[in-house]
């Protein structure tokens, strides 16, 4: 049951962060005084990214977990 859990919460996270990520790269796209057709999320561009790295890595890092805990972990 924790290992769900852990998987579920770090699914989360990851889904949390990259839905502010996108609305932030789209809420940049939109104050560009030139205006803006479309934008891209960039993995290459670390401005913005740097800050969402963070909890992308702890939602990972919690789904590894998981599932380690759960491939691991003997049924009784």
């Amino acid at each position: 049951m924790k290992a769900t859990l852990l998987i579920v919460a770090g699914l989360l996270l990851v889904g949390a962060t990259f839905a502010a990520w996108y609305w932030l790269n789209a809420f940049a796209c939109g104050m560009n005084t030139t205006g803006c057709n479309g934008f891209s999320l960039n993995w290459g561009d670390w401005e913005a990214l740097q800050f969402f790295m963070p909890t992308f890595l702890l939602g990972i890092g919690l789904v590894l977990a998981g599932a380690w805990r759960l491939l691991t972990c003997s049924r009784p």
